[in-house]
Parts: structure tokens; C-alpha cells; sequence
């Protein structure tokens, strides 16, 4: 059995299993009466979400399990009764597999997993509700700050993590690495990041727990040391001055003490990147120069675009900013759902990248991920529900046909500008229904 179907037997599994009702539903009451709408369905619903509104969604669901016609708020009812955590459990399991099961899948960096750290703002309804949570009193858009760890080659999500109002990114980031870790996969990992995950603190952090790290240097923070290199790539030392220090005594007493009596000194290659226009990178990095080039630095950090990319498809093809509610639970409901479904359309992605022969083209090929996300969404929900095996099989040879047809060439180099709105492009009353 190939990974990606080995994918969808787990998700229909975890589904259907007894045990799933018992370790997620909300209170001990829940799911265990008939309803028009009970945990299987409960669970596949948010999956299966296409960003229509409610209606729409409802309308389509129910021509394929027949939910016998339930009304909006019997639907959010119900939800409100399963925690989000099943997604997020179901996917750390889907990873595991695939890195620790088909260990000749998994596309590796000199024997290393690179997983960049990235964090962006997802719409939410924008309620009051939402404003308070997110502490916007004055700022009229409610907005989440979705962190994620992303295999930059492998193109799947880590984890994730669902925050509201400002956050810190450095101890957000720490979190998902610590949520990595977790997994106990079978492979070492870099972690990639920008500047914005940049300190003192944490290289030397990062440095004591032995992590593999390369990160983009705010050059502003560093100009000094900056001023002293002498080539383009090597080690630099720099001490911790009291102003390092006493930023952290509320947030982190314990380090505060202990870096105010060590007086510490923090060490990493500085590595120097020119660009096109004549602008230039640091990045800092504790990779060794034997094992990493400097041009291996410059292209690990290159790779981190793909987190950017992701979060792209996220938004746009699999509309993970359609948010149903403006409560916490179902927030993270849709959230951690589309984020396995992006994976789980991804497997699909890898399956169908392998297999494209591309002596045939000019330009190298891939998957039309967009596509690939619209064939998805069309048969995912029939396999689930199908019984029988010829059907199933059936199904899911339509599914991979259409990823097949739909490639389009990989023209590397091409910009965008990023067009920031600050008003709502899924406004709660105003969803499509087609």
C-alpha cells in the first residue's frame, strides 16, 4: 500500500473508531445518542469544507451522507461537541508514518530534515467576540497568528499553533519545535528561520539543546559585528551586554539569573549572502563548515520561500481563512482541519511528482497543486464514506487521474507583489455558494 493511500485508511480509521468518540468529544455526555449528525459525519464535515457558506456546505454534504436536510445551527451545535485536537492528532500521526514507515520517500538535506518556522495572521470572523479575544479594541479586523513547522523539501506540515492578538514569535516557534520533537522521528532536523526568530537568547538556547539551526540575521541589531567580518562566512563571538539581559527579567527570570552571574558569550558562523540587487543576508548558523559549505547555507536558507508558498495555497486554494465560527473550539476546528487535509493532498502532490517523466519537457514539471486541491475535494469525501472495496478503488483511481492530467512548469525566479488588505475577504455573511 502506497503512503497516500495508507493516509486515507488512517483518517477513515480514526473516524469511524469507537475510541475516537471517547478521547474527543468534548464532555463524556456528547455522542451518545442518534442524531441527524453523529461523530463520523461531526469529524468529516470540517475535512471536506470548500468555503462556501454554510448552506452551501451543508446542501453538498448531505448528497453524499445524507444528513437528512440539518439546519445551520444543529451543525455548529454538534461541532461545538468534538475538540479540535483529532485533527491535529491525526496528522502528527499521518507524519509519523511517513517519516519513520517509507524512510526511502523522504527527501533529505545531507541526511537532514530542514523544517523552516514561519507564523502568519489568518482572517477570523471579525465579531466583538473575536476582537476582544484577540485584544483589538481599536483595530477594527479580528485576526489569528498561525505558526507552522514546515518540511521544506518534503512539503508537509510539522505542526502547528493557534494564537490570538500579539504574540511572541520566538516562544510560539519553540512550542511547534517542541511539539516536533515529540513525534521522535527518525531523522535529525534543521530548523530554518527569519529574522523575526533572531536573538541572542535564542542562539544560545539553541546552542545548549544541540539544535541545527540557520536564521536570518536582523543586520540593524548586529552592526558591529557586521563591521568586523572579514570574509563572508565565519565565526563570531559576542557577549552578552546587561541590556541583553535585564529584557528578559519578567518574562524568563530564571535565564535572566542565570546569564547575569555566567556572563556568557554566544558563538555562531555568520555566513554573508549577496543578492541580485546587490543587497546582502547574514545568516546565522551553528552548521558546521566541514559538513555545510557556505553555498549549503545560502540554499538552505533559500528553501525556507516554500513555508511562504504553503501558506499561499493554504489561503487561496484550500480558503483556510473561511472560518465558521467565532469561537475558539471551531476555530481551530477549520484551522488544524485544512491543515490535514493540506497534507494529505500533499502525499498526493509527491506521489504524482515522482512519476512525471521529464525528459519529455522543457522546462522541469510539477503538480498543479491547485488542481490537485479541487480534484481532492471533489472524490476525498466518497472514498471515506464508500464500503466497497471495487468502488473505493475506483474512486481513488478518478482522484489520481485527474492530479495526473493537470501539471505545469516550474519557472524559477518569478516575483509577486504581496497586496495587503485590511478588510475581510470571507466577511461571515457574505460566503459564496458556488
Amino acid at each position: 500500500m502506497s503512503f497516500e493511500q495508507m493516509i486515507l485508511e488512517k483518517i477513515r480509521y480514526r473516524v469511524y473508531n469507537i475510541d475516537s468518540i471517547l478521547k474527543y468529544r468534548m464532555r463524556d455526555i456528547y455522542f451518545t445518542r442518534e442524531r441527524k449528525m453523529p461523530f463520523p459525519k461531526v469529524v468529516l464535515y470540517s475535512l471536506c469544507k470548500k468555503g462556501l457558506t454554510s448552506k452551501m456546505e451543508i446542501f453538498d454534504f448531505d448528497e453524499i451522507v445524507n444528513t437528512a436536510d440539518i439546519s445551520s445551527p444543529a451543525v455548529l451545535k454538534q461541532r461545538e461537541k468534538l475538540s479540535a485536537k483529532i485533527y491535529e492528532d491525526m496528522m502528527d500521526e499521518n507524519n509519523i508514518c511517513f517519516y519513520n514507515q517509507f524512510p526511502e520517500k523522504v527527501k533529505l538535506f545531507k541526511g537532514y530534515i530542514l523544517a523552516a518556522s514561519d507564523g502568519c495572521e489568518f482572517e477570523i470572523p471579525n465579531t466583538i467576540l473575536t476582537r476582544n479575544k484577540c485584544g483589538n479594541y481599536t483595530n477594527p479586523a479580528a485576526r489569528a497568528h498561525v505558526d507552522n513547522m514546515y518540511d521544506l523539501l518534503n512539503c508537509f506540515v510539522l505542526g502547528t499553533t493557534v494564537n490570538y492578538g500579539k504574540s511572541n514569535e520566538r516562544a510560539i516557534a519553540k512550542e511547534n519545535w517542541d511539539k516536533v520533537k515529540q513525534l521522535n522521528l527518525d531523522f535529525p532536523i534543521i530548523t530554518v528561520r527569519d529574522r523575526g526568530y533572531m536573538s541572542l537568547k535564542e542562539v544560545n538556547q539553541l546552542n545548549e539543546n544541540k539544535t541545527k539551526f540557520v536564521i536570518r540575521l536582523d543586520e540593524g541589531n548586529y552592526k558591529e559585528t557586521i563591521a568586523a567580518l572579514t570574509s563572508n562566512d565565519e565565526t563570531v563571538a559576542i557577549a552578552f551586554k546587561p541590556q541583553h539581559i535585564w529584557r528578559y527579567k519578567d518574562s524568563d527570570p530564571e535565564y535572566c539569573k542565570h546569564m547575569k552571574t555566567t556572563r556568557a558569550t554566544t558563538s555562531f558562523r555568520m555566513v554573508v549572502v549577496e543578492l541580485e540587487n546587490g543587497e546582502k543576508q547574514y545568516l546565522a548558523t551553528n552548521l558546521s563548515p566541514e559538513e555545510f559549505t557556505t553555498e549549503d547555507i545560502q540554499k538552505i536558507y533559500k528553501l525556507r520561500w516554500g513555508i511562504e508558498s504553503s501558506f499561499h495555497t493554504l489561503k487561496e486554494s484550500l480558503k483556510i481563512e473561511s472560518i465558521t465560527s467565532s469561537k475558539d473550539n471551531l476555530i481551530k476546528q477549520d484551522i488544524y482541519s485544512q491543515m490535514l487535509a493540506f497534507n494529505t493532498i500533499q502525499a498526493f502532490v509527491n506521489a504524482n511528482n515522482e512519476k512525471i517523466d521529464q525528459s519529455t519537457y522543457k522546462h522541469k514539471m510539477k503538480t498543479n497543486t491547485n488542481m490537485a486541491v479541487g480534484f481532492f475535494k471533489k472524490y476525498f469525501l466518497y472514498i471515506l464514506v464508500e464500503e466497497d472495496d471495487t468502488k473505493k478503488k475506483y474512486l481513488l483511481g478518478k482522484l489520481e487521474e485527474g492530479i495526473k492530467r493537470h501539471i505545469v512548469p516550474n519557472r524559477p525566479g518569478r516575483k509577486y507583489t504581496v497586496n495587503k488588505k485590511k478588510h475581510n475577504k470571507y466577511p461571515i455573511n457574505k460566503r459564496k455558494s458556488f
